[in-house]
């Protein structure tokens, strides 16, 4: 009896152990600044911070630096991207430059390399579909001259019905 005992502490130590051997090594990862509008087709830079545990600001695991990995995904059409993420300024203090090609719902999400194996946040993002070119020079001027062709055909059959 006394020996199951002994064996059934060990055995609970072990999985003890183990368990606290995964604990620690996560990260949150908060968007800090984001534009007010998000228009297809034209570059935007994202900021977010990276927090151990989700209070301390850290550029890295000991020597390992951190890398994110930021994904984004389209809701609907389901086509993504991938962008390195760079640290700037402070500890913690990342950014990445994203150009999202379609609007509609985009969900961001971002892993802190070597923290990523944690499924981090995702943010949910609305892009603005593209404005007309404003390069339509060529139009007004062909609508131009189509005005001047009917104004002077309609002077010419006023001087021809006289």
């Amino acid at each position: 009896m006394r020996r199951l005992l002994i064996f059934v502490c060990l055995v609970g130590l072990q999985f003890g152990l183990l368990s606290i051997s995964k604990a620690g090594g996560w990260a949150t990862t908060p968007i800090t600044k984001l534009p007010d509008t998000i228009i297809a087709g034209q570059p935007f830079q994202l900021e977010f911070s990276v927090l151990q545990h989700g209070t301390k600001p850290t550029n890295g695991i000991g020597d390992q630096p951190i890398k994110p990995l930021l994904t984004a995904e389209h809701a609907t059409s389901k086509e993504f991207q991938q962008v390195w993420g760079q640290q700037v300024g402070e500890v913690g203090h990342f950014q990445a430059i994203l150009q999202l090609p379609s609007a509609g719902e985009w969900e961001i999400s971002i892993k802190p390399m070597p923290f990523g194996t944690i499924e981090g946040e995702v943010y949910r993002i609305t892009v603005q579909p593209a404005p007309p070119s404003e390069n339509n020079w060529w139009y007004v001027s062909v609508a131009a001259g189509g005005l001047s062709v009917a104004f002077g055909m309609g002077l010419l059959i006023k001087r021809i019905n006289r």
